[in-house]
Order: structure tokens, then sequence, then C-alpha cells
């Protein structure tokens, strides 16, 4: 079976006149406001080209939230870290971060299989439906977080349609040892420890751990976590290579969802008390990077990873096994032309992944063969304006096949291209203006096709155009952006709503909106930020046209401020506001809306010598909200009760 590339009718281009107005005008003003204004150190950015480079030298916008946000924030897990970050809108099913649906650019229930998750570049998205766990990722560990902004098919291929988040680890460096206890809501307990340096001779280890346990907010909601990590490394003049190995045991009770009418009675009850996840997952990786001329540098990384998971769904038992192997090389290189430094990216990604689902239903096994090679291209016309451009094709053979009677096994075969092009225009070095067309993917994720009912595999892949443009000003007391987007979709995948463990190719979407933030330093010690994003989707063709898609908020802010006071002492409060959203699967409108909300929280750090403590507050309102909500096999909406008011204390020393 196979399939070709479905074309694209970009619906964008008519909107792409007014916004290159809004912000061509908006460079017009500002422009005139950025004589001699002193310049701020750029960040260090991987995401823009899959190499560290300061700044970002192509076409994308990069947010950084960088390890003291996120430290001030008082963040427990990473799924607090970017609630509320623009573009960015979460489903939260438990209130915890340990199930978690992260959507950029408005693709609700599917929002996982469009927005892609990397650690350290390695892509952490399944092949099937299950959305990557975050809360595998130990706070402590991260140095930072880079989002970006709309499709990056060209740098990271499938799934990389609404946009990225790499996280990216720490490295060792100095000595560095700390141990911290936390207590919270809920009998919260934690334990915490990491111990890191790097030697004179460039050697360099650096092992963690963590674990948590709690009873959670609901009936049949406890949570058992243990995280362990190993890193080591060795960095020369001109070479680093590293190996590291990490391991997640987590068992997870599950509540499942409510009805208004059973919320109405408890919001911490539970229709199914012997509902649970356990899992295990390991991942070991190998990598490096090397100089081959002082023009030419070489990397790669080798990752096998594997998941063992177990348990009870609505009464139902499953086992599901995951293998996954990735071979990830890249060469970067600088080519003169005409006295202009050509800057060039050639790379390969080479996945395969098995995958087994054992349930009553009978077995469901699936193997994977992705291969894809992309280049991408910046050259500076001037001192002031640069074009970026690049392309990627990718390959899959996909396997399929079900114990259960009505199946017995299908080949599917399919390939992919992707092109960039954008421009870029600094005039000064406090502004930037960029402008950018990017082709995207979705190949249909394994149990998309196996439908142990019917077994359909006609899903087409989902294809789409993303035009966008934005500015940013950044100086020492004031960073700002906007960005504007228009994307179109062909044959977008979703749940049917129609038909029982379904999906469905939509015929045409589109996806249009904006995101504006701003950071503002009035003092040494204070910042105040905002973050707005509005997010406007239709179904535009077929059977939904003119509807929303469902689980996508309209619109979405942030608000935060940040105050280091009396040395030693930190106070952090955001409050948070989301519109109301139709439920997932809900793509009539004509069902219980997940009501929008606000929720509160506040953060207070004493960091005096090696001694720090933490009192967070989350939900200081004391709200009573759902974190999602979904149509369930009937044609009722479930939903999902979020934490009210609750607390962390957290007590750390650092050696």
């Amino acid at each position: 079976m196979s399939r070709s590339r479905v074309g694209i009718e970009s619906y964008g281009d008519r909107y792409m006149l007014q916004i290159t107005f809004l912000l061509l005008s908006f460079l017009m003003v500002s422009t005139a406001l950025a004589e001699d204004i002193p310049s701020v150190e750029e960040p260090i950015i991987v995401s823009a080209t899959r190499w560290e480079t300061s700044g970002i030298p192509t076409s994308s916008s990069i947010k950084v939230i960088t390890r003291d946000q996120i430290i001030d924030s008082g963040a427990n897990n990473v799924t607090e870290v970017l609630q509320g970050q623009g573009g960015v809108q979460i489903s939260d099913l438990f209130g915890d971060g340990s199930r978690s649906i992260i959507d950029m650019r408005g693709f609700g229930s599917t929002g996982s299989a469009n927005t892609l998750i990397l650690i350290d570049g390695r892509r952490i998205n399944n092949t099937d439906l299950a959305s990557p766990r975050l809360n595998n990722i130990f706070v402590k560990d991260i140095e930072r977080i880079e989002i970006t902004q709309g499709s990056s098919a060209v740098l990271y291929g499938d799934q990389a349609v609404g946009g990225v988040v790499n996280i990216i680890t720490r490295r060792p460096s100095e000595f560095e040892a700390g141990i911290e206890l936390g207590y919270g809501s809920y009998d919260y307990q934690s334990q915490t420890g990491h111990i890191s340096h790097k030697f004179e001779n460039g050697t360099g280890v650096r092992v963690s751990g963590e674990r948590k346990r709690s009873d959670g907010y609901r009936v049949n909601n406890d949570t058992s976590y243990d995280n362990g990590f190993i890193n080591l490394s060795y960095e020369g003049d001109r070479s680093w290579i590293f190996a590291e190995y990490q391991r997640t045991d987590e068992d997870l009770e599950l509540p499942g969802a409510l009805t208004q009418a059973q919320l109405d009675v408890s919001r911490k009850q539970t229709l199914f008390p012997d509902d649970f996840n356990d899992s295990t997952n390991e991942v070991a990786r190998i990598g490096g990077a090397f100089s081959i001329t002082p023009n030419w540098d070489f990397a790669a990384e080798y990752t096998y990873s594997k998941d063992d998971v177990n348990g009870v769904l609505t009464g139902l038992s499953l086992t599901q096994d995951r293998r996954k192997k990735a071979f990830n090389p890249r060469v970067k290189g600088v080519i003169n032309i005409a006295d202009r430094p050509l800057t060039v990216v050639v790379g390969g990604d080479i996945e395969r992944t098995d995958y087994i689902l054992v349930s009553p239903f009978g077995a469901q096994i699936g193997d994977q063969e992705m291969d894809s090679v992309y280049t991408l291209a910046t050259l500076p016309i001037n001192d002031y304006v640069s074009i970026t451009g690049g392309f990627r094709k990718a390959w899959l053979d996909q396997g399929l096949n079900d114990g259960f009677r009505f199946f017995p096994g299908d080949v599917i075969k399919d390939s992919q291209t992707a092109n960039s092009i954008g421009l870029t225009i600094k005039p000064v070095a406090a502004w930037r203006l960029f402008l950018k067309r990017e082709e995207n993917y979705r190949f249909p994720l394994l149990d998309e096709e196996m439908n142990v009912f019917t077994m359909t595999t006609t899903l087409e892949t989902q294809t789409g155009v993303s035009i966008e443009a934005g500015t940013e000003w950044h100086n020492n007391w004031l960073q700002t952006s906007l960005v504007g987007y228009h994307m179109d979709i062909d044959n977008e995948i979703n749940v049917d709503p129609n038909a029982f463990f379904e999906n469905i190719n939509l015929d045409k979407t589109e996806h249009t909106g904006l995101i504006y933030e701003i950071d503002v330093y009035p003092a040494e010690q204070l910042t105040i930020g905002a973050q707005y994003t509005y997010t406007d989707t239709e179904i535009t063709a077929g059977t939904f046209a003119g509807n929303d898609i469902p689980l996508v908020a309209e619109h979405q802010l942030l608000l935060n401020a940040n105050y280091h006071f009396m040395n030693y002492w930190n106070l952090y409060a955001e409050i948070f506001f989301i519109s109301d959203r139709n439920a997932g699967g809900d793509f009539t409108g004509s069902l219980t809306e997940l009501d929008g909300y606000e929720v509160a929280n506040l953060n207070l750090k004493f960091d005096y010598g090696h001694f720090s403590v933490s009192a967070k507050v989350n939900n200081l309102l004391d709200e009573e909200y759902n974190g999602s909500a979904s149509v369930d096999f009937f044609g009722a909406v479930g939903f999902f009760p979020a934490p009210e008011r609750n607390f962390i204390l957290t007590a750390g020393y650092n050696f």
C-alpha cells in the first residue's frame, strides 16, 4: 500500500500582506527608538540549526526559558514550566503533569502528535497515541528550555507541525552537589539529589536521582515515581563525546473522567477504582562532536530506548512495549560566497521502532522504519539582511499486524518532502524582523492506523503549509516579541466522533493566530511580564465545515512578576487565564463546553549560602476548574477535575 502527497492549496497567501504590513509598520516606528540602545548578550540556541549558536541566525521565533527562571517559579515539573507560555496550550488530565497534552498552533486532542518534544535534540514523541512523558524529566537537570514557534519540519521532520519544545539538560562543569526534600498537599513527598564535576583533563560526570510519592487530589490517584540519570563526558580542544543512561519507573493510579452530574456530587470521586498504569522507561545514548577543519564540524548521536507498560484502563487489562533506535549524524560548514559566509547544515535521521499492544481484543503489532535527509542554509546578504532556505526528504516503511480476527496485516510505504524559505532583517542590534514559509507533514501513528474493530488503514498523511512573520526587540530594560501566523492543513488527522475507536482525515483546516510577549525590567531586582496568545482554528471543508477544532482555546493570557529583595528572598507570582473550549471530539460545538478559568500561583524562595527553602502555593484563589474534557464513546462529555488550592514546601542544601 502506498500514498502520494496531497497538494496544498495555500489559503495563507491572502493573509501574507496583512501580516507583513503590520510588522513592517511596527518596525518603522520602533527603529527610530532603537538608536544608540545598548545591546544585550545573545543567548546560546540549539534549536535553530541543531548546533549551538549565539542568538537566532535563522528566520525562526525561539524563546528561551532559563534555569534561573525555572527555579524562581518553583515549578515542580515541565508542565508547570510550560503552562501559559506564548503559543503553548496545555490540557492536563490530573493536574500534576503526569498526563498532559502540549499543543502549539491549535490541534487540540492531537496536539501531542503535532508538537515535537525533544530532550537535548532527542525526540521523545511516540509513534503511537501515547503523549510524551514530560514527567520523566528531572526539573533540576534542566539548563534551559527552547520553544520554537511554528513548523520546523525541515530540521526535525515528522510531527514538528505546530512547534518544537527542546529541553536542554545541564552538562558537567565545576564541582556541584546538592540534596532537596519536599513535602506538600495530598501527602506529596520528594527526595532529590545530584552531583556533578568536570576534571582538569576534560572528563566530566553528572549523576542525579529523584523520588516522588503522592496520594493525588482524587480517589485512585496515587503516584509513585523514581528517576535515575548518569552522564559521562569528555571535552577536548576540538572534540566532545558523551555517554548517558536514564531509567524512570512510574506507577500511576488513573481516576478517569467524570460527567458534570458526577462533578456536582464529588470532584474527587472515581468510577474506575482499579485502573492504573505502570511503566518503566530506559534510555541509553552515546554521541559527540568534533571539528574537522576550522570551517567544518561533525556531530552524531545514537539512542536506544525502551518502554514497558502494563495497566488497566476502564476495566480492561493491557500491556504495551516500545523499542526504538535512532541515529542522527550531521555536519555544519561555512563557505565564503562573495565575501559572505554561507552557513550550511546537512544531516540525516534514521529511526527504527517496534511496538506491541496486547489487550482483550488481541495483539496489535507494528514496526516502523523512518529515514530522512535534510539541509538548511543561511546566507547574509549584507550586514542587516539574511535569507534561510531548507529541504527535507523522508521515507516511511510501516508494517502493521493484528492478532484479532479482522486483520491479517498490511505494509504502508510513504514519502514526504518539506521546504522552507525565510528572510531575517536586523537593522540594529536590539531589533529583529523575520518572515518564513515552511511546509510540514505528519505520518499517521501506528495505532491510528490499527483500529481493532475495522482495521482501517486508509488514513492519508497530514500535510500543510505555514506562513509566519514576527518581530523581536530586546535590550537591558525591555524584551518583547510579536508573531503572527497562518497555517493551511490538508488531511488533518483527528478522532472520528461518529465511529468507535476510529480516526479520520479532516478535509481542510486553517490555523491562524498571534502571540505577543513582553518582559519589562523596571529595576534590577524586578521583572514584570505578560504573554498573550490568540488562536483561531476552523474546519473549512467537509462534514464539519465552519466549525472549530475541539479542545482549542481562542484566548490565553499569562501575567507574572518576579521580585528579588533583601539579598536572600525572591517572590514569584503569576496568574493564568484561558477561555472556553469545546471538549475533545465535539466537532459541532453542540455539547457542554470546557469552561475557561483563571489560576494564580505564588512561590516564595529564601536562598542563603548553601541553604535554600521554597514555599509554593498552587491555585492560590482555590478555583474549581477542569484541566481537560473529552467526548466518550457514548456521546457524553467527561471532565478531568484539577486540584484545588495546594502547596509544596522544599528545603535544599548545596555543597
